[in-house]
């Protein structure tokens, strides 16, 4: 299967079909949620494999320095990580902020060993942190 990386366009967060440990957050990836989400300072892109998008991602800007980093899988996406993941790493890289922060789900083990793998610290728990009451876990790589 082959995967293209495309500049995020509000389509492909409409589009994508969540992995379960995501799926609470489907109904919330609205037309206007994801032109907001496109117009913010950053950068973030999409995987594309046969015109279908497996993944999104990208790290928001909070000020200069700081930025936040998000993603979304599609079950299809877990089958062709090593390809997502080496853009996501890279993307670290090569990023201009000192800072880049991730929330995780606490009880999403495959999130919190890929943060890891990226170069994330544990920083702590934030209790409740999700809509439906769950915890987070923030991670942060520090340049």
């Amino acid at each position: 299967m082959r995967i293209d990386i495309e500049k995020l366009r509000p389509d492909h967060i409409r589009d994508i079909q969540l992995q379960d440990p995501q799926s609470f957050l489907q109904s919330a990836l609205t037309p206007e949620y994801a032109a907001e989400l496109c117009a913010q300072t950053g950068v973030a892109w999409a995987a594309v494999a046969d015109g279908r998008t497996i993944a999104c991602a990208g790290l928001l800007e909070m000020w200069p320095g700081r930025a936040q980093g998000w993603a979304l899988f599609s079950p299809a996406a877990l089958g062709n990580f090593v390809g997502i993941h080496r853009m996501a790493k890279r993307v670290l890289c090569d990023c201009a902020w000192q800072r880049v922060e991730v929330m995780v789900d606490a009880n999403h083990a495959a999130g919190v060993r890929w943060a890891e793998r990226l170069g994330f610290t544990l920083e702590g728990r934030m209790r409740k942190y999700t809509s439906d009451g769950r915890d987070c876990l923030i991670y942060a790589r520090v340049e």
